[in-house]
């Protein structure tokens, strides 16, 4: 059940702690200094094809009376990406001031990760470990997704996607795609472990997988009905909503401005979402949960409808966790996302005709509203 995205992409600052290594580690470079090419060589496609898409873009026709001036697709990509380059230097500066608080600096500068997640583990820090994380994410997501929107547009929020029109029928929807996408997970978690690795990089990923594990475990000291709340609202809604208004609010829209093709941009978007997660064997599972948040926000424009789906989906993950704890079983017995291919194959055909429905929903929803404008 912990398909959630919270876990990984949360802490960005906290995987670099833990791994030893820099910032720039933290994105896809090695600790030994090497570049990060699997995740910036993306970037700096996108960052090409940008350039090319806004050539033609003449400095005269740059103002108008109705809108702030127009920026052209480069210039906003730019922006975002180093928004995101400050925030995760704010969240190491963070993140660093946190574990001072719960160690000592011989122990923090010693990298023993072991050690860290030990002491991170106690009852006693999980409110720390908390704030950290979701200050972290707060300061490296929804903070540069907002002030990119405030830079491009006159209406911040509205531009993220924010909107009090939703349908009690795209809400159910939502719940039941949320539910069936849990299943088909599963099924492509399966898929995902019957990838064929060489040696060396089936120890890589697995020693990943353990760490992810140790990460994990530090959220599960749920022993009181109040500390599940508080991990509800720390670690499945706050989350929710930070990385949806990077991922989807921001970063999507950019992308479909530069690319002029919606599909493309959604794939591109959850490829990146998924890659951010630091896990092999949860890519694909991943990887197909960005793309129905993206055809979701897509559809209805509107993030609060994503928020509802993500937040279920790190919700289940935690109320899986906290059942096991109060029937004395082990946090990790809930951790085995996998289930049969044929069961991942029917949850992807009611997830496509769930997702047909929602399309129409949407459509007649929004044709209604422009029907009252006009």
């Amino acid at each position: 059940l912990i398909n959630s995205v919270y876990i990984r992409s949360a802490p960005l600052s906290l995987h670099t702690a833990l791994t030893g290594g820099s910032l720039t580690s933290s994105i896809g470079a090695s600790s030994k200094g090497n570049a990060g090419s699997v995740m910036l060589s993306p970037i700096f496609t996108i960052f090409k094809i940008c350039y090319k898409m806004d050539a033609n873009i003449q400095p005269n026709n740059w103002f108008t009376e109705v809108s702030k001036p127009k920026i052209s697709n480069l210039a906003k990509f730019g922006f975002l990406i180093g928004m995101i380059g400050v925030g995760a230097v704010i969240a190491a500066i963070v993140q660093f001031g946190f574990l001072i608080s719960m160690t000592d600096t011989a122990t923090l500068l010693s990298r023993d990760s072991d050690k860290l997640i030990e002491i991170m583990a106690k009852a006693e820090n999980l409110t720390k470990v908390m704030l950290m994380q979701v200050l972290g994410t707060l300061v490296m997501m929804a903070v540069p997704a907002y002030l990119y929107a405030r830079v491009i547009s006159k209406q911040p929020l509205q531009q993220l996607g924010f909107s009090s029109k939703i349908k009690y029928q795209q809400v159910l929807l939502v719940i039941a795609i949320a539910v069936v996408g849990i299943l088909l997970s599963g099924g492509l978690g399966t898929l995902n472990k019957m990838i064929p690795l060489s040696k060396y990089w089936e120890i890589k990923f697995k020693h990943l997988e353990e760490d992810y594990e140790k990460q994990v475990m530090i959220f599960a000291n749920m022993k009181t009905l109040g500390s599940y709340f508080l991990s509800l609202i720390m670690i499945a809604i706050l989350p929710a909503i930070f990385e949806e208004l990077l991922f989807r609010g921001a970063l999507q829209k950019l992308l479909i401005d530069c690319f002029k093709k919606p599909h493309i941009a959604i794939v591109i978007t959850s490829i990146l979402f998924s890659a951010v997660h630091f896990s092999f064997y949860g890519f694909l599972p991943r990887m197909m949960l960005g793309m129905v948040l993206g055809y979701l926000f897509f559809y209805s424009k509107n993030i609060w409808l994503n928020i509802l789906m993500h937040f279920i989906n790190n919700g289940v993950a935690i109320t899986a966790m906290y059942i096991a704890i109060k029937q004395g079983a082990s946090p990790k017995d809930t951790m085995n996302d996998s289930f049969p291919l044929w069961l991942g194959a029917v949850a992807l055909v009611l997830t496509i005709a769930l997702m047909v429905v929602y399309k129409k929903v949407c459509d007649n929803s929004i044709s209604k509203f422009e029907d009252v404008k006009l």
